[in-house]
């Protein structure tokens, strides 16, 4: 993207399309204040500072600096000035900007985030020394310092950052994601009161083996209980058997004491954790985990196996899953709103079904344009141009009929949905409201036709588990008799049976 960014910057195109673009390259400071003056009032896609910033145009960039405020400036690309300025490798300009400038500390961390991302040492210790930054963001900007050792071991050596290394933030951000720094939290020697094992899903993922083992091993060795419950009712090991990136982890945690033979607090089995892991995963565990294992309701691992391959949809089978995922009994699943449902199972591994855009279809072109007329102030729209051209053939909807919403209209208790109906009574036309297709994601659609008698029908499609049925079913309120569930499973994936 900065590649693209920088390319724009420097383009003809961009000169063409910005009148004010060639006195600010030429640095003609009266021909730009007398071009400019008629756009100071308005919403400007391309902020004169940043083609300062492209061009090194010193006077202008003084006079804008000077004139305007860009303390909280940001563009479209949330690209505040000093990474504009950083990008464009302006440091003159970039030196102006922060002595001139009272930017916030939020604007010092961003700064210094990207520094870290993108720069050496030297280069963050010059500004670093020259600038630093308040004491209460001190533990924040170690934290950033994670993405370059050298810029960590350099603040370390700062007297007032290495107190930073016993608290439970950073030692969290080492363990879990930059475990070939755990050397800086070696002098830990108890950490049994800092973590529950939820908080450690991360090491699961580690790509690299002997990284894991070290990792647990330095985990162990300060008392983490492999065999103790989360807040979600399951032991780091039925963690291991949801999370883990290999099979192989899981026999290493078998040897450093995690207890197979555990239920959940829900008394599910080490066996029934597996029920979304690829096949060969499954079967690579078959010397530690009994596949033939029961709940509580007697079901076994290709029990519930075999219900997510029955297309006819029952209620009583989707909870089943949903109750074994979440680890919940069906009061409390019920109770659960959107936002806590996405969250719970995300935290598990599994996000459920989420489209990338949606689309208004209308019957004909004239409807289309009344809708415009009529609504717009209040959908935010667009063509489908762009979405037609990016997906190619992929795209099954007449450009001519159709509208991108750039807003979540799905949401049952919108008011939009009411003004939907409406407008598909008053015109008595079909209103559809339509996610993108599962030619697009491969995994679900919905679809709500808004009828000229001002009902709504309501319909979807899902490709992939029972957790996407029922948060379709439950949160965007489809009936189940009306959404198509149709698995698509690969050779590689579940279903033992």
């Amino acid at each position: 993207m900065i590649k693209q960014y920088k390319d724009f910057f420097l383009s003809e195109e961009m000169i063409e399309i910005t009148p004010y673009a060639q006195s600010i390259i030429d640095d003609d400071l009266e021909s730009f204040v007398q071009v400019f003056e008629a756009y100071v009032d308005k919403e400007l896609m391309i902020d004169p500072i940043e083609i300062c910033a492209a061009y090194n145009s010193m006077a202008i960039f003084e006079y804008l600096i000077n004139t305007y405020d860009y303390s909280d400036y940001y563009n479209p690309f949330r690209l505040t000035l000093p990474m504009v300025l950083i990008i464009f490798e302006r440091e003159e300009l970039l030196l102006e900007a922060l002595d001139k400038i009272p930017f916030s500390t939020e604007q010092y961390l961003i700064m210094y985030e990207y520094m870290v991302q993108t720069k050496d040492l030297d280069y963050f210790k010059q500004f670093f020394e020259a600038y630093g930054i308040e004491a209460k963001e001190r533990k924040e900007l170690l934290k950033i310092a994670l993405d370059n050792q050298e810029v960590f071991a350099y603040l370390i050596r700062q007297g007032a950052y290495k107190r930073f290394l016993k608290h439970e933030d950073i030692i969290y951000e080492i363990i879990s994601y930059h475990q070939d720094m755990l050397e800086y939290v070696e002098p830990i020697k108890d950490l049994s009161q800092h973590f529950d094992n939820d908080d450690l899903i991360n090491v699961l993922k580690i790509e690299d083996e002997a990284l894991f083992r070290k990792t647990i091993d330095f985990l162990v060795e300060r008392n983490i209980d492999l065999n103790a419950y989360n807040e979600f009712g399951l032991t780091f090991f039925h963690e291991a058997l949801r999370h883990a990136k290999q099979a192989s982890y899981i026999y290493y945690l078998f040897d450093q004491g995690a207890n197979p033979f555990f239920k959940t607090t829900r008394g599910y089995r080490s066996s029934h954790q597996l029920l979304f892991r690829p096949a060969d995963f499954t079967l690579e565990l078959s010397r530690i985990i009994d596949f033939d294992a029961s709940d509580l309701l007697g079901l076994k691992l290709k029990d519930y196996d075999a219900l997510q391959q029955n297309t006819a949809l029952k209620l009583l089978d989707i909870l089943l899953v949903v109750k074994l995922v979440l680890n919940m009994d069906e009061s409390a699943v019920y109770e659960l709103d959107r936002y806590e449902f996405y969250d719970l199972s995300s935290i598990h591994g599994i996000d459920p079904f989420e489209h990338s855009f949606s689309l208004l279809v209308f019957e004909n072109p004239q409807v289309r344009e009344r809708f415009t007329y009529e609504l717009g102030y209040k959908f935010d729209t667009e063509s489908v141009d762009m979405l037609k051209e990016t997906l190619k053939e992929v795209f099954i909807y007449d450009d001519e009929l159709t509208l991108e919403l750039l807003h979540d209209v799905f949401d049952e208790e919108a008011p939009l949905q009411k003004d939907l109906k409406a407008f598909a009574k008053a015109n008595n036309t079909t209103v559809k409201l339509t996610t993108d297709h599962v030619e697009i994601n491969k995994i679900g659609h919905v679809e709500m036709n808004f009828l000229p008698d001002g009902t709504i029908e309501k319909h979807a499609t899902v490709n992939s588990h029972f957790m996407d049925v029922y948060y379709i079913y439950k949160y965007y309120d489809i009936p189940l008799e009306n959404i198509v569930f149709t698995p698509k499973i690969s050779k590689t994936q579940r279903f033992l049976t």
